[in-house]
């Protein structure tokens, strides 16, 4: 792993520390920062970019400064006392740093805190073939020699202390946890007791963060639909509710337990932007990775207290930024081996995904560069889409290389073979099992993501100039096509009218506020075809990008095209959020596609609150929209209140959201006031989208839309 990558998380750890003091405000709360700018913004010009008006940042290299690159010395007239960790003390006290007596069988540190005291097994005798038994596996948080004492110095992690130690107040003191005290224990030594248990398990081999193998629990490969249409299956090959039993995550700590009970019953794949879960990875085989590798553990963790702090009426940030954080010091640690695993992989697409959660773009970028490096170590576009794991990795991973690419007009860092060969599996696979609705959406959902890839590819020669500007749109018109001969040629099966969504409980009509009815019978589809809504949302997304690029000036035509795709993005966003049965989750796998139909809509004051209600919504989800982006949308609604809060009176702006924001914000500033020597100019993309001057200088008043 690049050294850029080590620096990046060091500069991360801490994150669930208290707020400085500085950080607060007269009563407490914490303050909004000053954000510094990113680069040069130009002024709104009649040819601006989406990456303009998301917000997106400028391309960062992640390369840290030389002066950052050298380890950290002592102070002049300070004599350096290194401390070497003993590599005889018990698990327990090793992950608490504190000294152990190694007294045995029970040192007196775990005997006065009554917890349970594992010791390493005595090593063998020299030349033993037995030397890298499971029993000799390396605790995460166990000594690895000098150098690495002084990583673990910059860490800064507090010794957990006994009983009848005095212990200052800390963010996790201070934490409200639901309805449970908070253990402060740490998860080794549950780990040295799942490791003991391992024969207990059900045994499918998967990697561990260190490259060994270790058993994981029986991980189901089905999907859980209680509507299933006569003659089709999942890909458990069965009608039914999948029977698999979730993990068994009883030996951690109750704490750890009660998230992933959480992440369990009410996070869903729709939560990671995917379209669908043929696997169950995310119910299933995420969870039983998780729970053996610590990393990974406390970004699942991390993730789902994120979403429980949100709908927890008391919630506060620090109930999660904590996981978050020892999420990142562990994974500092396990980045320090040879080998990476998988377990690595996905630990870094879980944080990038908090990352965009907490929307910071400017830290996923540097977790997307990460991720790029570790995916092609362990797998080529022919091995990843072998294990349930692995395919789901490349979906993970990609759907961020598409995202930046656009955003930032450059070609994606996957080459075209990896989308491709997520297409060629999928397709196989509903090939061969043509009764499998999973593997048929999967299939569509993958020629989303290359007709992205291929999009991504087409912005970037045009940005580079490598096609004239004749070229340019005539590609732009050809893909058009391409993309809506796709659409028609659906398999059936995926459109099927029997799954329509005709009508609402209680026969609700449009309000005054609506700007589309949403409820129009036939603008969803009820499950298993709910994915099929989603698809559809995509379908008119990437078509709008296609049709504003195809003509060098939008004709009236091209406009009336424009609008139509984004006005039934906007039927589909809204519907979603009212229809009672859509799933959780469900409207975030939608925001990139309301975030781009924004910049087509009518431009007046009831459009403008009617787009500004739905990123409030998703705030209040959790999906938090960077400043960058909120001073773009305060240019294109001509409001500054937006930069605040996007509703009048601070209008569902909770304390929580607030102190969110702050955190988020101050982060972003942060990262790129380091990264500022790396800054390079970009070119925009959607060079000829025409969103501000034109529209301003049209004699009938500028309502009428793009």
């Amino acid at each position: 792993m690049s050294d850029y990558y080590h620096h990046f998380l060091s500069s991360m750890v801490g994150a669930g520390e208290q707020p400085s003091p500085n950080q607060l405000d007269g009563v407490g709360h914490l303050s909004q920062p000053q954000i510094m700018p990113i680069g040069s913004s130009p002024a709104p010009t009649s040819y601006q970019s989406l990456g303009y008006y998301t917000g997106f940042p400028e391309p960062i290299m992640f390369n840290a400064p030389k002066a950052q690159r050298s380890r950290r010395k002592s102070a002049p007239g300070l004599d350096h006392i290194k401390h070497r960790r003993t590599r005889s003390g018990c698990y327990t006290c090793r992950s608490r740093r504190v000294k152990c007596d190694e007294t045995h069988p029970i040192c007196e540190r775990c005997r006065k805190g009554k917890r349970e005291c594992i010791y390493p097994e005595p090593p063998p005798a020299k030349g033993s073939k037995d030397s890298a038994g499971p029993s000799q596996q390396a605790s995460p948080t166990s000594s690895r020699g000098e150098d690495d004492d002084e990583v673990d110095q910059e860490m800064k992690l507090d010794p957990i202390l006994d009983e009848d130690e005095d212990e200052p107040e800390s963010a996790t003191s201070q934490m409200s946890l639901p309805n449970f005290p908070l253990r402060r224990s740490s998860t080794t030594s549950s780990f040295g007791r799942q490791r003991m248990a391992a024969g207990r398990r059900q045994g499918s081999e998967t990697p561990s963060c260190d490259g060994t193998k270790s058993s994981s629990p029986s991980l189901s490969t089905g999907v859980t639909s209680a509507h299933t249409p006569a003659g089709f299956q999942f890909s458990d090959g069965s009608t039914t509710v999948a029977t698999t039993p979730r993990p068994d995550w009883t030996f951690l700590p109750h704490e750890l337990q009660f998230y992933l009970n959480y992440f369990h019953d009410n996070i869903t794949h729709y939560h990671y932007c995917a379209v669908e879960d043929a696997d169950d990875f995310f119910q299933k085989i995420l969870p039983g990775l998780a729970i053996q590798n610590e990393a990974l553990l406390y970004a699942v963790v991390g993730f789902s207290a994120y979403h429980h702090a949100l709908r927890n009426p008391t919630g506060r940030v620090h109930e999660f930024l904590q996981y978050y954080s020892r999420s990142v010091t562990l994974l500092l640690e396990c980045l320090k081996k040879e080998k990476h695993t998988i377990t690595t992989l996905l630990t870094i697409l879980q944080l990038a995904t908090i990352e965009e959660y907490l929307g910071d773009w400017v830290n996923l970028m540097g977790h997307q560069k990460a991720a790029f490096e570790v995916l092609n170590q362990l797998f080529t576009p022919q091995t990843i889409m072998q294990t349930p794991a692995g395919r789901v990795a490349l979906m993970w991973y990609t759907r961020f290389d598409v995202f930046v690419g656009i955003m930032g007009s450059f070609k994606t860092s996957l080459s075209r073979d990896w989308y491709t060969a997520s297409v060629e599996y999928y397709e196989s696979r509903a090939a061969m099992e043509p009764s499998n609705l999973s593997w048929k959406i999967e299939a569509c959902s993958a020629r989303v993501r290359l007709g992205s890839q291929e999009m991504s590819d087409l912005f970037a020669r045009g940005a580079k100039k490598e096609l004239t500007d004749e070229e340019y749109t005539v590609e732009h018109r050809k893909m058009t096509t391409s993309w809506d001969d796709w659409h028609k040629s659906w398999d059936p099966a995926l459109t099927d009218p029997a799954f329509y969504v005709n009508e609402f409980p209680g026969h609700p009509t449009p309000s005054p506020d609506d700007i589309v009815n949403p409820y129009a019978p036939g603008i969803l589809f009820r499950p298993p075809l709910f994915a099929s809504t989603i698809l559809t949302c995509e379908y008119h997304s990437i078509s709008l990008m296609h049709v504003s690029q195809s003509a060098a000036r939008l004709t009236d035509e091209d406009r009336a095209r424009l609008m139509k795709h984004a006005y039934a993005i906007c039927q589909i966003c809204e519907t979603v959020e009212l229809w009672p049965q859509s799933p959780p989750g469900s409207l975030v796998v939608l925001q990139s596609c309301l975030a781009i139909a924004a910049l087509y809509m009518r431009r007046d004051p009831k459009h403008h609150m009617w787009i500004r209600r739905k990123f409030a919504y998703l705030e209040s989800m959790g999906y938090i929209s960077p400043i960058t982006m909120r001073t773009r949308m305060a240019e294109l609604f001509k409001d500054d209140s937006c930069l605040r809060w996007w509703l009048p009176n601070d209008e569902g702006f909770s304390l929580l959201l607030q102190n969110i924001r702050a955190i988020a914000d101050e982060r972003n500033a942060t990262a790129l006031a380091t990264q500022r020597e790396s800054l390079q100019q970009i070119r925009h993309v959607f060079s000829r989208m025409q969103i501000e001057a034109e529209e301003d200088g049209r004699k009938d008043g500028a309502n009428t839309g793009v």
